[in-house]
């Protein structure tokens, strides 16, 4: 292991949803804008990949706990087919329908 306990635990620090970024809400105390979502959730990311890499830094050999780290991301983490693309799917009829023919004859 990465000594990070469990994968879906080491990955659920990640995940964590909060309702307010501690940034978030010094800036909303402070009565000044709030930041948006997209950039919290961004600056979160990056801070928890720099964490990870100090702490990956600190094993005798990093390189072995990156490979099995490689590893453990093969499990936890799948690739999902899209519900969105209409590859695959039945269309239905895609002549034009006898209105849109008078209306073009017209």
């Amino acid at each position: 292991m990465l000594g990070l306990g469990c994968p879906k635990q080491a990955f659920a620090k990640i995940a964590t949803p909060r309702l307010l970024h501690p940034e978030q809400i010094a800036r909303i105390e402070s009565k000044l804008p709030a930041y948006t979502v997209g950039s919290l959730q961004r600056k979160s990311q990056m801070d928890v990949l720099l964490e990870f890499i100090t702490s990956l830094l600190e094993f005798p050999d990093p390189g072995d706990k990156l490979k099995e780290l490689g590893e453990l991301i093969k499990d936890v983490f799948q690739l999902m087919p899209s519900g969105k693309h209409m590859i695959g799917r039945d269309l239905g009829r895609l002549g034009p329908t006898a209105s849109l023919k008078y209306c073009s004859a017209g």
